[in-house]
């Protein structure tokens, strides 16, 4: 098999070893060879799909007006693929953060006022449940609880961090201090 580079060298020390009874079983994938290794979770990984979903939440906040935003708007603002938005809005939409408008002056607004949103509702709705440690791999002893008070701590934070609340405090800490007599 070879790298991005076409060395077959350099593909073999970039090879994992595993021990022969943990030895994933390879699949060829048209010219890829994919790895069949049994995977319980990663744990908490935001993907680019969270950074932008908390770009358009934070795009909708701002947003003052009755009249919806069109997801073309939307794109363009956040330089964002269009058809990429659209999944990310999806995922939103069922989420119950925010609600699709139909018809010629249609798009996004926030289902929910900007104070009750909060940052683990939004990663929740876009990555799945906030665990730094997969359920399976937590551990007994010492290590587990060290683990479980860990992310204890991040749900709290996030659950406690509303949509408005950031936006409150990067306007605090982006205003210029006014220093004129």
């Amino acid at each position: 098999m070879r790298n991005g580079n076409g060395s077959k060298k350099q593909a073999a020390k970039a090879s994992k070893v595993y021990p022969p009874s943990a030895a994933p079983e390879a699949t060829r994938v048209g010219k890829t060879e994919v790895e069949a290794f049994p995977r319980l979770g990663s744990g908490l990984r935001i993907t680019t799909k969270g950074r932008y979903g908390l770009r358009v939440m934070v795009e909708l906040a701002r947003h003052t007006g009755p009249a919806a935003v069109a997801l073309r708007d939307l794109a363009a603002r956040l330089t964002i693929s269009e058809k990429y938005l659209w999944h990310i809005a999806r995922l939103l939409t069922s989420a119950g953060l925010i609600r699709a408008v139909r018809g010629a002056h249609g798009g996004y607004l926030l289902a929910r006022p900007v104070g009750t949103i909060t940052l683990q509702d939004i990663i929740e709705a876009l990555e799945g449940p906030c665990q730094l440690v997969p359920a399976a791999e937590h551990e007994d002893g010492a290590a587990g609880l060290i683990w479980r008070e860990l992310e204890r701590a991040l749900v709290a934070h996030l659950r406690a961090l509303t949509l408005r609340g950031a936006l409150e405090q990067y306007d605090a800490q982006t205003t210029a201090p006014n220093y004129s007599i």
